[in-house]
């Protein structure tokens, strides 16, 4: 269990109880000076305690009560300058303030704290899901797996709605971020196949956007970059960035020229050409899919084909390859076989059969790949 210094003033000590009770729902170990503040101990007894938290919270407020709505007031001294020692340890830190009150310059830039009226308690209910997040955020921190990438991606899922003259991708992202970071890399391409066939085009310039976690704080836009035959680059860029710990979540459509072969004989007539790749033919049989790179620790993929009624499908499988070298790993790929992790659905409707590939907690460095055979 992570450990937290809880700084604040005897000024608000009525604050203290409420955020102990909610630092420990959040299973945090509750470290705090609960005296008077002239009570309080040596610099030394402080910095070695403060030393010994992960992370620390501050509430960073007035030595006083303020009686002017609007006014500025300089932070009461000791969490003042817990904060600032916070920050010089470079230790996680979440801020809470009271409106007005006048950050050290050291901190101005670092995150947004939550806000609330210290002495009101009705802006503290008012404010409770921003102080929540904050506190959330700052114990998402210690729930990442080890590492020193900036972010985690939690969950990937790729939709691809294939249709004659065009292909429809939907890609959902969701990431915890271990550092401030304002923006994520991405790319469409033509996976494995390196043949003539095989061309990335964009129909439309248009990106539909949206963050159904986190947008309403974070705007995401999306910035292409390098373009080729094979490979269209992209970023999702975000205003204002994200502070470390903080969870988004964000999916973008694009509309393609399709490169899927629909029937046997346009398979079978790619399957001649130079480049097209030898993993899609597996047991005797041809296949043709799309492919999924997992160079990070997550929690989840999902590779989705959705196919009109009309196209023959007759069977389908997944592979795992190592990343690079593309050598079939044979038990991963046993695990993607199975009924719970690969199958396909039918719309008794419109006819519409999805297939879809869902990996719990891929192995990293490794390309997981989504076949389906067609029919005469």
């Amino acid at each position: 269990m992570p450990k937290v210094f809880l700084s604040y003033s005897s000024a608000y000590g009525h604050l203290l109880e409420p955020f102990r009770r909610l630092l420990q729902v959040l299973e945090f170990d509750v470290d705090v000076f609960d005296e008077p503040d002239i009570n309080r101990p040596p610099a030394n007894v402080v910095q070695s305690r403060l030393g010994a938290a992960d992370a620390v919270v501050v509430l960073l407020g007035p030595g006083e009560r303020t009686g002017t709505p609007g006014s500025t007031a300089d932070a009461s001294r000791w969490p003042n300058e817990e904060c600032i020692l916070a920050v010089t340890l470079k230790k996680p830190v979440a801020i809470i303030l009271h409106p007005g009150t006048r950050l050290p310059q050291l901190i101005d830039n670092l995150q947004t704290p939550a806000v609330f009226d210290f002495w009101d308690p009705s802006s503290f209910l008012r404010s409770v899901p921003h102080v929540l997040k904050h506190l959330q955020d700052l114990r998402r921190q210690f729930e990442l797996p080890p590492g020193n990438h900036p972010f985690v991606f939690t969950k990937s899922v790729a939709h691809n709605r294939i249709q004659k003259s065009s292909l429809f991708v939907q890609v959902y992202h969701e990431a915890v971020v271990r550092q401030p970071w304002d923006s994520f890399h991405h790319s469409l391409d033509t996976g494995l196949d390196q043949s003539e066939d095989a061309v990335i085009k964009l129909l439309s310039e248009e990106v539909e956007i949206d963050a159904p976690i986190g947008g309403d704080l974070h705007r995401p836009e999306v910035v292409f970059g390098k373009r080729s035959d094979k490979e269209v680059e992209y970023f999702i860029n975000l205003r204002p960035g994200l502070s470390a710990g903080e969870k988004y979540g964000y999916r973008r459509e694009f509309e393609l020229q399709n490169w899927f072969p629909m029937t046997r004989a346009d398979l079978e007539k790619r399957a001649a050409k130079s480049g097209f790749p030898s993993q899609f033919r597996q047991d005797g049989r041809l296949y043709y899919g799309d492919v999924w790179d997992v160079l990070y620790e997550m929690d989840s993929i999902a590779l989705i084909f959705h196919f009109s009624w009309k196209v023959k499908l007759v069977g389908y499988r997944a592979l795992a390859l190592t990343y690079g070298t593309h050598h079939v790993n044979k038990e991963e790929t046993e695990r993607c076989n199975t009924r719970d992790t690969v199958w396909i659905d039918e719309d008794p409707q419109s006819g519409e059969r999805t297939l879809t590939l869902s990996v719990r907690r891929p192995v990293i460095n490794h390309s997981y790949v989504l076949l389906y055979e067609l029919g005469e």
